[in-house]
């Protein structure tokens, strides 16, 4: 399994923000790490029976500095329908 993280903050920060720099890497860290190791116990040796292939994620998640929030997305990538069916469903587990 092939997982690629894209997290990145936008924007100004306001003078008085929640989180300073350090800490700001220090979450987006801590997300890279806990959404790849969620994925990992859930998908770690899913193979398309059909075709032997893993599913590829790529995880793109905005940090707006302005709103103070968050938004992360998934983009699953798989050989076949039928797979990305099942995928879905251990994910849902």
């Amino acid at each position: 399994m092939e997982i690629t993280f894209d997290l990145r903050a936008e924007g100004e920060a306001l003078p008085d923000a929640f989180l300073g720099a350090a800490e700001l890497e220090m979450m987006l860290d801590h997300t890279r790490c806990s959404i790849g190791a969620g994925l990992e116990r859930k998908l770690g040796d899913a193979v398309c029976a059909q075709h032997g292939q893993a599913p590829k994620f790529l995880i793109a998640g905005r940090y707006d500095h302005e709103s103070e929030q968050m938004d992360i997305h998934y983009h699953i990538d798989a050989c076949c329908q039928l797979f990305l069916l099942d995928v879905m469903r251990m994910l849902n587990r």
